[in-house]
């Protein structure tokens, strides 16, 4: 069985759309209208002028630096292609060493002398040079 669409479901379905669409449409305008507004005046538009003038700036800077550090590149590379290659130099060095000399003995030590009562003390007469 056929199923039939009364009148609200034929021809009026499109003008309902476009009513929608229409007031859809009405209220972006406004909102977008009023948020223009505001970044719209003075103040706004010098400081979106001086963010942009930094960030060109900025890009200008990086790219002085760049062709700045090619250029160097390309120099340091010339100038290592114009280098000779010299002969191969071997270089030695002879340190001479210290000698080995025993420093003089300055605090002679002497063997203690021990007098006991039972043996005579000998007198400067009686010690005699031994000689070796």
């Amino acid at each position: 069985m056929p199923v039939r669409l009364g009148p609200s479901h034929g021809s009026c379905s499109k003008k309902g759309v476009h009513k929608k669409t229409l007031l859809l449409l009405l209220a972006f305008v406004i909102v977008f209208d009023f948020s223009g507004c505001v970044s719209m005046s003075a103040q706004a538009r010098r400081e979106r002028a001086y963010r942009h003038y930094v960030q060109h700036q900025i890009k200008q800077r990086q790219k002085a630096i760049a062709r700045a550090q090619k250029a160097a590149n390309r120099d340091m590379k010339r100038r290592m292609k114009n280098l000779q290659p010299s002969d191969p130099q071997m270089t030695t060095s002879v340190e001479s060493v210290p000698e080995f000399r025993p420093e003089p003995m300055t605090d002679m030590a002497v063997a203690p002398v021990t007098v006991s009562a039972s043996a005579p003390v000998p007198t400067d007469a009686s010690i005699e040079p031994q000689q070796p």
